[in-house]
């Protein structure tokens, strides 16, 4: 499973932002850190937003930020990210966002696998209400992978 990939480093709990867009700059950081994004990457996962809405609130609460491969992506790459105050995003339906995946794919189809692996997660209510309130990333990542 590529859940099983994830480290404590890939994961950030309780980051402040004041709003969707400081939201994907802070949720970027990881990837940036472990180099398998460019900062191009960022800036496109933002422009797409700015372009296309608020598609990336995918359930309640969580938004899965992510843009094409070519943009800036080096290596694929998952991390977590939990608000210390949810943000708004604009998305009627599932706002505000308390959660971010920050998804860096190397193609079209290789993300498919890990996306149908996080389904199982985050359509399960009580896991992601226990996702939202972990106290440290150690916390959350035995949630994610006790699913």
């Amino acid at each position: 499973m590529l859940l099983d990939e994830i480290k404590v480093s890939d994961i950030q709990i309780k980051k402040d932002a004041t709003d969707w867009k400081e939201a994907i700059r802070v949720a970027s950081v990881p990837l940036l850190e472990s180099e398998k994004i460019a900062p191009s990457y960022v800036d496109a996962m933002i422009h797409v937003v700015d372009e296309k809405g608020p598609y990336i609130v995918i359930t309640k609460h969580i938004a899965l930020a992510h843009a094409r491969p070519e943009t800036g992506v080096l290596e694929k790459g998952l991390s977590f990210t939990t608000l210390n105050n949810p943000v708004p995003f604009g998305s009627q339906q599932f706002d505000p966002v308390k959660l971010i995946i920050t998804l860096a794919a190397t193609d079209s189809e290789s993300h498919l696998d890990l996306l149908s692996e996080l389904a199982d997660v985050l359509t399960d209510g009580e896991i992601t209400e226990k996702l939202f309130e972990a106290k440290n990333e150690q916390d959350f990542l035995e949630l994610l992978q006790s699913v």
